[in-house]
């Protein structure tokens, strides 16, 4: 065990991945078949989870259910529970999310058929991820969350093509923002930034860093993306609008870690573990600490986490599921960076 305030770290964060991991495995049949597989698709991540958390024979035992069970042949979610609750929103989101999984999963056919169908069908001519699906498409807005979860697969995968255009998405995003530091707009149409929003649709649309019960995913997510092109390619471009992704965090209010209404914060260790392998510093090792703290406060006695937001005051067990599957997937990548920061820095010391 690493000595230290960062070793502490490490070694709690273990412990909330390990908790976690039992939790989600407890959830899967012999045959792969994730619990409640029949009411809602929450199980998208389980594959991309853990594989990355090193249980390879479970995530695939996964992937081949849904590879048989809520994908086409041409990389489609299939009609019914697979496709419903992701039709009107962040319609992107899933496919991408099982194509990193595949591919991690050295699945390459799988993951390809499903990246080829989002970009022949869900991705605007700007790069950004359509909001909805075609068939019901009503004002073809691209949202932040999709986008960069995208542009991360892409990279993952090699396909410079939808990652580049998905990054100059994000550049036209940032240049048409008119009203930060206090307020993102986090969508674009053929018009460019969409910065007025009916009251219904403002937490998809806008995050108020002022109020509480926000979307604070978005700039986690988007810093992530933009670290890890920044990462692969060079571009300091990239890195820099990252930064001032993660940056906008800092004015926030505090009532955006009150995890019993605002479970979306949890995508800030996503950003602060890739910024730290980017360009390690004081700053990603504070943001690392705060969400461990976060992640802890949060976990539930059996292991798992609930998605408690005004939104969804009483979350389904599916629910439950996905956001369990997600949180240990982030809280193992801070594992990653952090664990390979403190090699690093130990490393450093012992050659002085």
């Amino acid at each position: 065990m690493t000595a230290g305030p960062l070793g502490v770290t490490l070694r709690d964060l273990r412990l909330l991945r390990d908790r976690g991991i039992d939790w989600l495995l407890q959830r899967i049949g012999d045959s792969g078949e994730p619990e409640h597989a029949d009411r809602h698709n929450g199980y998208y991540r389980l594959p991309w989870t853990l594989a990355y958390a090193g249980r390879r024979e479970e995530a695939a035992a996964v992937l081949d259910w849904i590879e048989h069970n809520a994908l086409t042949v041409d990389g489609d979610l299939r009609p019914g529970a697979p496709r419903d609750s992701w039709t009107r929103v962040a319609a992107t989101y899933p496919g991408s999310i099982i194509a990193q999984g595949a591919w991690v999963l050295e699945q390459y056919g799988t993951a390809t058929a499903i990246l080829d169908n989002l970009a022949t069908s869900h991705v605007s001519d700007t790069g950004g991820a359509f909001w909805e699906r075609p068939e019901i498409r009503s004002d073809g807005r691209q949202l932040l969350f999709p986008t960069a979860q995208l542009g991360m697969t892409a990279l993952t995968m090699g396909r410079s093509e939808i990652s580049d255009a998905a990054l100059e998405w994000f550049r036209e995003l940032l240049r048409g923002q008119r009203h930060l530091p206090t307020q993102f707009f986090v969508g674009q149409n053929e018009g460019g930034v969409i910065d007025e929003v009916p009251d219904s649709e403002r937490y998809n649309m806008v995050v108020d860093f002022r109020l509480p019960r926000q979307a604070f995913h978005n700039p986690g997510i988007g810093a992530a993306f933009l670290a890890r092109h920044a990462i692969a390619t060079g571009d300091t471009g990239s890195a820099s609008m990252a930064r001032s992704l993660l940056a906008l965090y800092d004015g926030a209010t505090p009532a955006m870690f009150d995890y019993a209404e605002s479970t979306g914060v949890c995508k800030l260790g996503l950003g602060a573990s890739v910024m730290l392998e980017l360009e390690p510093g004081p700053r990603s090792i504070r943001d690392i600490a705060t969400m461990t703290d976060w992640y802890r406060d949060s976990q539930n006695a059996d292991g798992s986490w609930a998605p408690r937001t005004f939104l969804r005051p009483n979350p389904q067990q599916w629910h439950v599921l996905e956001k369990t599957a997600e949180h240990v997937l982030w809280i193992s990548m801070m594992i990653t960076a952090l664990g390979a920061h403190v090699s690093t820095a130990q490393t450093e010391g012992a050659t002085r």
